[in-house]
């Protein structure tokens, strides 16, 4: 009997580019409005891989009900191209993505549209039962404007709420909450991305923060490099 087990390995790219020898460049992409732009591109790389992979392309509105959780919708807005290639054993493929049309009709106002470009193998089928990891990538597209950080925490219901006050997206990672010794009291593990204008909430896990005005927040963005320090708003 001839069988294919499939599974799915799926990679958000929120720190690495590759896996299992197939490599993805960029991991966020950009299309800036000022500069007359429409379109950018992607490059897929095998580097290791020994047989050719299938793959499709899919776009994907992306917007965030107000805790922060993700919303995706397919979306035909967006020219992909090509929508399917197969990718030879140490061969590139470079995929445009972008619009036919002016920005302005695809945003609202001055704030920053955001997609999601998932770029995911084919099963194929094998000559003998064997397991098939299928790899998946999950990349962001912001188009429009961008803002320096501009976030706001406040501690609600003994949650910590994140509040996006840019007009364009911020990607939060290792957050932490330090007291005025610089001590740590709490630690976030994931990294949270907050679109325009949205928030998101952490759970605390029983940490007690009974006066906020004596500790601050400490954050990585993917705007800069340094650190963020700030307090809570009143």
């Amino acid at each position: 009997m001839k069988k294919i087990i499939a599974f799915l390995v799926s990679s958000l790219c929120y720190a690495s580019a590759s896996y299992a020898g197939v490599s993805i460049d960029p991991v966020q992409m950009y299309i800036n409005s000022q500069a007359k732009q429409r379109t950018t591109t992607l490059t897929l790389e095998s580097t290791d891989e020994t047989e050719a992979k299938i793959f499709e392309i899919k776009a994907f509105k992306w917007t965030q009900q107000g805790n922060g959780e993700n919303v995706l919708v397919p979306d035909d807005t967006l020219i992909l191209n090509p929508k399917n290639f197969i990718l030879q054993p140490n061969g590139k493929q470079t995929i445009r993505v972008g619009f036919n049309r002016p920005l302005e009709s695809v945003l609202t106002g001055n704030q920053e549209g955001a997609w999601r470009i998932l770029v995911e193998e084919i099963p194929q089928a094998v000559k003998e039962t064997s397991v098939n990891f299928l790899l998946s990538f999950n990349l962001p597209l912001f188009v429009g404007k961008q803002e320096d950080t501009n976030v706001k925490f406040n501690i609600e219901n003994n949650r910590l709420v994140a509040q996006n006050q840019a007009n364009s997206h911020v990607q939060i990672n290792n957050l932490k909450i330090v007291d005025a010794n610089k001590k740590e009291v709490f630690k976030a593990d994931t990294m949270a991305y907050l679109l325009a204008k949205m928030n998101y909430s952490y759970e605390l896990n029983g940490t007690k923060i009974a006066d906020p005005k004596k500790y601050t927040v400490q954050f990585f963005t993917d705007k800069n490099d340094n650190m963020v320090e700030l307090k809570f708003s009143d």
